[in-house]
């Protein structure tokens, strides 16, 4: 069945394999969300309907100094799950995202991005506040007729794929969802960036480039603001020519390819030969020594032990991350890893 030709909600339930009772109450009823920030004992008293639609609420920490939580939602009622992810296969059928679209979309990623953005003069990186949250039910219903659902199917697709009115971090729908809603907005910062201005966009993360044009940032921000978005100003960055210049967490000094940056490869390098010069056991020891850790504290060997499996997943993840930047960076040190000593 084409999206086209969903006019009744049992189309709908055709067009996801799923049982119509089970849309019916998805598209009605909001779903049950269960806060894993509330205690197992408060849980215990709230009284859930048997027949509710389960999601969970996480909070996974953030990286980096300032810290703070990603909010992410799961799933799990399978029925639930199983039509998100036909809708998500079937949307991304429908809509093809622009060639500077790099966030979601498939042969793209933080380096083709990022390739886009070579050795220019300057760099502007602009971060859309609470991107995935700012998009409404009503946001959603408009773009999807735009793409030929009818409003009906519009309407009963963003009530299953939204909690309390807005997208969430966690649905596999939300990605898609979300540049589906945001490709006009796309359309007008490429007209008004024309030939001498490079824009792309990962996600909430939106890159304008130039040799030798001033990038407009209040046109910018108006035309953002004009979509229903908020820019998060703490984040945005002028980066120069002659300075530090990083796109999607890479380096773009280089003329020819993204690389990841020398202070990150110094580092692993770095941690790589004392790990081979001493073995695991003795390196981390002297680690530890050298942050105020005492030998004599009783559970210092456990900390030794923790803080060898936290070195070891870290160097072999940076080393599969790399992988897909700098190959032959990661294939050298990889092989170095495994030489070293536990």
């Amino acid at each position: 069945m084409e999206h086209t030709e969903i006019i009744i909600i049992e189309d709908l339930a055709n067009y996801l394999r799923c049982d119509l009772k089970f849309l019916e109450k998805a598209i009605q009823d909001e779903f049950f969300v269960r806060d894993t920030k509330v205690s197992e004992e408060i849980v215990k008293t709230i009284s859930i309907p048997a027949i509710s639609i389960a999601v969970t609420k996480y909070y996974i920490k953030k990286k980096g100094k300032k810290g703070g939580f990603r909010i992410v939602h799961q799933a799990w009622s399978h029925q639930l799950e199983s039509s998100l992810k036909i809708l998500n296969n079937n949307l991304n059928k429908i809509f093809i995202p622009f060639d500077f679209i790099h966030g979601f979309v498939k042969g793209k990623n933080i380096k083709t991005n990022a390739n886009s953005h070579l050795a220019k003069k300057i760099i502007l990186s602009v971060d859309i506040k609470n991107y995935f949250e700012s998009i409404s039910k009503e946001m959603i219903i408009s773009n999807l007729v735009r793409i030929g659902f009818t409003k009906n199917a519009s309407s009963w697709i963003a009530s299953i794929t939204t909690i309390e009115g807005f997208l969430v971090q966690g649905f596999c729908t939300s990605p898609t969802i979300a540049n589906i809603v945001t490709h006009e907005l796309d359309e007008k910062l490429k007209k008004l960036c024309g030939d001498d201005i490079e824009y792309t966009r990962y996600a909430d993360d939106l890159y304008f480039s130039s040799q030798n044009v001033e990038i407009p940032l209040d046109k910018i921000t108006k035309i953002i603001e004009d979509y229903g978005f908020e820019l998060n100003d703490k984040k945005t960055k002028w980066m120069k020519r002659g300075h530090q210049q990083f796109v999607t967490g890479l380096t773009t000094f280089d003329s020819t390819t993204a690389r990841i940056s020398k202070k990150r490869k110094r580092n692993i390098r770095l941690e790589i030969y004392y790990l081979n010069k001493f073995g695991y056991k003795k390196h981390i020891k002297n680690k530890l020594i050298k942050s105020g850790e005492k030998v004599k504290d009783p559970d210092f060997k456990y900390k030794v032990l923790n803080e060898i499996d936290a070195t070891r997943d870290k160097l072999y993840g940076w080393l599969h991350f790399i992988k897909a930047i700098e190959p032959e960076f990661s294939s050298k040190y990889y092989s170095r890893l495994k030489k070293a000593k536990q």
